[in-house]
């Protein structure tokens, strides 16, 4: 069975939030003003706004991971389990369905889908769309349908299940830690409707695209894959309605380029009725996200926090807020694939000499949250078990290179006779970046490295610096769970250095003793175990210089003081994994 590296839970953060990544769309377009505030039924219409503008539907393919898209599509595209409550833990979806875990050995999982359940045009949900679904996920056909990475999946033989039928059955060939979020769900491990697939990959009936995934020839899927990895991306407009069902309680009615995305309820939704007629997505750059609550055009924003942000919320008027922790974590990641980091480890270890990281937290995260410090670590919270095991694990090497020594920067770049080595730094461009890539340049120019910061507004793009490498160091954040298996897929040998090859594996590094490892920690259901194996993965990504954990991220949502129902959430798609309930007083 192909090995690609498991799904990621963890999205790359783009603006201040993190990445999952892009996206399509004809119908009529919605701009978002104002008036869409007002009431327009029982629920009316909310307002969010959030940095990055959707660009896909299907955001289970690796160019489409980020949390934008997985924020508009957490209320279109429903499964069998999201990421809820306050704290961002994973929980069942009975709406759309049950699931059991029937044996531990062999690990078994029998599911059913809700009879009730049909896509938004009246397909029923089915066998068929599972079909598919495992065939992308499992990386099946040589990875030829995209994906962020496997999440256990891999291990899973495909289900027999009748075309047409409502249950099916995951039986793993080995033990799989993070099983219940392995299945069909939201964000990364998402279902997309087989039906249109079908139809857009040329097949006279969904029945020979069934036994096209069924059968052993990949050219047969050629069309198909094609449409499924880049057919639902955005340019410019909406596609037909037609190629665009959900199988949420919304479904996506209208959009404006680079502005806007309406959401509407889904006339066809088997479950509990949305508290509110529409949702609005604006896109609206995060230093003008409180003027725009302040005047009305938004009702619910998440910024990035800075001080003048934080600032401004606290004066605004009529206006809700809180600060909480997020999972979100900003790093800086080497490109293993080419430039003056790919093959040298002493000039990893000399630029991670020169970050300036407690300037960082000092100015950029302390002024919002006061006893923010420095994050040590790259895959555990400082809130969750194992955090300080992994610091522990770690400690040597973060004394030797992870705190700033300009001139032990210095000594190994003229060691290596590479002083004035040029350093593309690419991020997404935000002020609060804006503002750490300045440090960061002006105290590695201090240490003997020539920085070229690049910042870019299409850095998470398919086609932008990070998904094509065109970076040595890229400054990104990303927005996680608490399962191990968000993780893999970052660190995991990948296929291929490309954008639809890599998964989250951005900067291409490769590893056989970090793949083993990542195979023991997601098979061990122990606890103590798995936070033995976490250091140890940990202690090798400081001793292999891959990334270069910074911060964690401090989280800041205001809203309307009429709207109810606003609760924070630390996970990957954050506000809105509750957002059919948001509703006007």
């Amino acid at each position: 069975m192909t090995r690609f590296g498991r799904t990621s839970k963890i999205a790359a953060a783009l603006l201040g939030g993190a990445l999952v990544l892009s996206a399509c769309g004809g119908g009529d377009d919605e701009s978002g003003n104002e008036n869409e505030n007002e009431s327009s039924g029982s629920g009316g219409t909310v307002t969010y706004a959030m940095a990055q503008p959707w660009q896909s539907y299907n955001n289970t393919t690796a160019g489409a991971n980020t949390v934008a898209n997985g924020q508009v599509m957490e209320q279109v595209l429903s499964g069998f389990w999201t990421f809820g409550d306050s704290d961002g833990q994973p929980i069942p979806n009975e709406d759309f369905g049950t699931f059991e875990m029937v044996s531990e050995d062999p690990l078994t999982v029998d599911y059913t889908i809700n009879e009730a359940a049909v896509w938004s045009d009246g397909t029923p949900i089915d066998c068929d769309d599972i079909l598919l679904w495992w065939t992308a996920q499992s990386g099946a056909f040589d990875g030829l349908f995209s994906a962020v990475g496997t999440q256990g999946v891999e291990d899973t033989a495909q289900p027999e299940c009748e075309p047409g039928g409502k249950s099916f059955t995951l039986l793993y060939d080995q033990p799989y830690a993070d099983w219940l979020t392995a299945g069909p769900g939201h964000g990364n491990t998402a279902i997309q409707p087989a039906h249109i697939v079908s139809e857009q990959g040329g097949f006279a009936s969904e029945e020979e695209f069934i036994a096209a995934l069924q059968g052993d020839d990949p050219a047969a899927l050629e069309a198909a894959a094609e449409f499924y990895n880049n057919g639902w991306v955005i340019e410019g407009a909406l596609p037909d309605p037609a190629l665009i069902p959900s199988s949420g309680p919304y479904v996506i009615s209208g959009y404006e380029a680079n502005q806007s995305v309406t959401l509407t309820r889904n006339e066809n939704w088997w479950g509990e009725e949305p508290a509110n007629d529409s949702i609005v997505f604006r896109t609206i750059a995060d230093e003008e996200q409180v003027q725009a609550l302040q005047n009305s055009e938004v009702d619910i924003i998440e910024p990035q926090p800075t001080v003048d942000i934080a600032q401004q919320i606290q004066s605004a008027s009529g206006v809700e807020n809180e600060v909480g922790e997020e999972y979100t974590y900003e790093h800086l990641d080497f490109n293993f694939n080419a430039g003056p980091f790919a093959e040298s480890i002493e000039l990893r270890r000399a630029f991670a000499l020169c970050v300036p990281y407690e300037d960082l937290v000092v100015n950029l995260i302390q002024p919002v949250v006061p006893d923010a410090e420095v994050k040590r670590v790259r895959n555990v919270a400082p809130w969750d078990p194992g955090y300080q095991e992994a610091v522990d694990a770690s400690q040597a090497t973060i004394d030797e290179y992870g705190t700033t020594d300009i001139d032990a920067s210095r000594a190994i770049l003229e060691a290596e006779d590479a002083v004035g080595t040029t350093v593309r730094l690419g991020t997404l461009e935000n002020q609060r970046r804006l503002d750490a890539g300045a440090l960061i340049e002006a105290s590695c120019e201090q240490a003997g490295f020539e920085v070229e910061f690049e910042p870019a507004t299409d850095f998470f793009d398919t086609t932008g610096a990070l998904a094509e490498n065109r970076f040595d160091v890229a400054m990104f954040a990303w927005a996680g769970s608490p399962d191990r298996s968000g993780w893999n897929s970052t660190y995991r040998t990948v296929t291929e250095c490309s954008p639809e090859g890599k998964g989250n594996n951005n900067g291409c590094y490769s590893s056989p003793e970090m793949d083993e490892l990542l195979d023991q920690v997601l098979r061990t259901s122990d606890q103590a175990e798995a936070i033995e194996l976490t250091a140890q993965i940990e202690a090798l990504l400081w001793e292999d210089m891959v990334t270069i954990p910074l911060y964690q991220h401090p989280g800041i949502t205001a809203w309307n003081g009429a709207v109810e129902n606003v609760i924070p959430n630390p996970s990957q798609n954050g506000i809105t994994w509750n957002a059919d309930q948001w509703a006007r007083s």
